[in-house]
């Protein structure tokens, strides 16, 4: 890490164009749309370095400047906000969540301020659920930013009750088309699809210009995913069963299953002895190599086994999820045979040590919990436990920290750096350097959202 400061890394056209508006008009009077924040240390995730004693200035929801507070001055009527002995780092991104049914949103969203977490990837809901919810989320201030998924499609039946069956190659196509018309930023893919028109639904999606995301379905393999362009893996689905010989065509040839009863299937926890990771190396290889994105999403696996005598069931963070959905996780956990939740922590377990062989073959990796109501998944709270489990499997604070930040803007099409003149100013102030630590990401002193501060609940 470097204390150093470098002007050349703030002083962009932008941000002179920027300040000169900043400059016109102001009074002695504090204005709404102004903001600095002074004397921080900037959290450069790009880099991985640290920038002492740096003035950040936003003009209504842009960073207008960044550099030296000895040499950046604060236009007057700027609001201050007091940085030193603080870090600011980007705001962060849930990338795998279900925030938009049965009016989760009314609590999700709050949660995911409160944590710092300024932009979610929602993965899926009721196709009228997201068109209501992207109306209301327009005129929302106080909205994370939304990357919208279309419903899931699957096989015939659906697993889901807001999934859509497709049965033929002609459905599967003229679904990627309705879809692509409403507008949704990706098509989401479930584990029944049938192969014949998982592939139709594929060359319909690159053919409009719209990526295929989620499952691996259960009767083709990771490898045949990617060679028909699908864009990411949602809980690494069939990677782990990849690399066990013979596996993949026990899923296959049993079409009843979907992927979280594979999880809790004994016969899978079973064969963890016969895992050869010489057998994961051309996929790993090959995920790499095309920037297939995997979202692990270990606390919803964490969670769905959680023991019963696991401190998250007395967390006081359970606080703020509603009652009723907290009474359905106790009974969830409290109702699910012991050999279902030993099998599925033995998978957990596993799958987190996948994360760090991931890491290290060069897979991209994206942070997402899966809130939704899935038991013991608590928005907001649970992408900080999801950083804390990668760092626990292996990686690096940096490079856990990215997976939440740089990596999410990459996966959007966003060129680096993050915190720079003309960027969007969604902004997390901290107590503790997350460079050193991934726990100073819980130490939140303030949030930006699209540069407006938000008011923090009394503590």
């Amino acid at each position: 890490m470097s204390g150093t400061t470098s002007t050349a890394w703030i002083r962009r056209p932008t941000a002179a164009l920027l300040l000169a508006g900043l400059a016109a008009g102001c009074g002695t009077s504090e204005r709404a749309d102004l903001l600095a924040i002074t004397d921080v240390s900037v959290v450069d995730v790009d880099l991985g370095a640290i920038r002492a004693d740096q003035t950040v200035l936003v003009a209504g929801d842009t960073i207008a400047a960044i550099g030296p507070s000895r040499t950046t001055s604060v236009p007057p009527g700027a609001r201050r906000l007091d940085g030193r002995g603080r870090y600011l780092m980007p705001g962060l991104w849930d990338m795998h969540t279900h925030a938009h049914r049965q009016e989760r949103a009314a609590w999700h969203y709050p949660a995911y301020l409160a944590h710092g977490v300024t932009g979610i990837r929602d993965a899926g809901t009721f196709a009228d659920s997201a068109a209501a919810w992207r109306e209301r989320h327009r005129a929302d201030s106080l909205a994370p930013t939304v990357w919208w998924g279309s419903p899931p499609i699957d096989g015939v039946p659906a697993l889901l009750s807001f999934g859509t069956p497709v049965g033929s190659p002609d459905e599967a196509r003229a679904v990627a088309r309705r879809y692509r018309d409403l507008h949704f930023q990706f098509l989401k893919v479930y584990d029944r699809i049938d192969p014949a028109s998982f592939r139709a639904l594929a060359a319909e999606a690159r053919a409009l210009g719209i990526p295929l995301e989620g499952h691996v379905p259960l009767r083709i393999s990771p490898l045949e995913a990617v060679a028909a362009g699908q864009r990411t893996i949602e809980h690494l689905t069939l990677v782990l069963e990849s690399c066990i010989p013979g596996m993949l065509a026990t899923i296959a040839a049993d079409s009843s299953r979907d992927s979280m009863t594979l999880l809790a299937d004994g016969r899978l926890a079973a064969s963890l002895a016969r895992y050869d990771a010489r057998r994961c190396g051309e996929l790993f290889d090959t995920l790499a190599t095309r920037s297939v994105w995997q979202v692990p999403t270990l606390v919803q696996l964490r969670g769905a086994f959680l023991p019963l005598d696991d401190p998250l069931g007395r967390d006081p963070r359970l606080a703020s999820v509603p009652s009723g959905v907290r009474d359905d996780w106790v009974r969830y956990r409290a109702d699910q045979p012991p050999a279902r939740r030993e099998a599925g922590q033995a998978l957990y377990r596993r799958h987190r040590q996948l994360v760090a062989d991931l890491h290290r073959a060069g897979v991209p990796i994206l942070a997402g919990t899966d809130a939704s109501d899935e038991p013991w998944v608590l928005p907001g709270a649970s992408l900080h436990d999801e950083l804390t489990l990668f760092v626990e499997a292996g990686l690096t604070p940096l490079a856990a920290l990215r997976t939440a930040t740089t990596e999410p803007a990459r996966y959007r099409g966003e060129p680096a750096p993050l915190l720079a003149p003309g960027r969007r100013a969604d902004l997390v102030l901290l107590a503790a350097d997350p460079i050193r630590d991934i726990q100073a990401i819980r130490r939140i002193e303030a949030v930006v959202l699209r540069g407006r501060l938000v008011p923090r609940a009394p503590r």
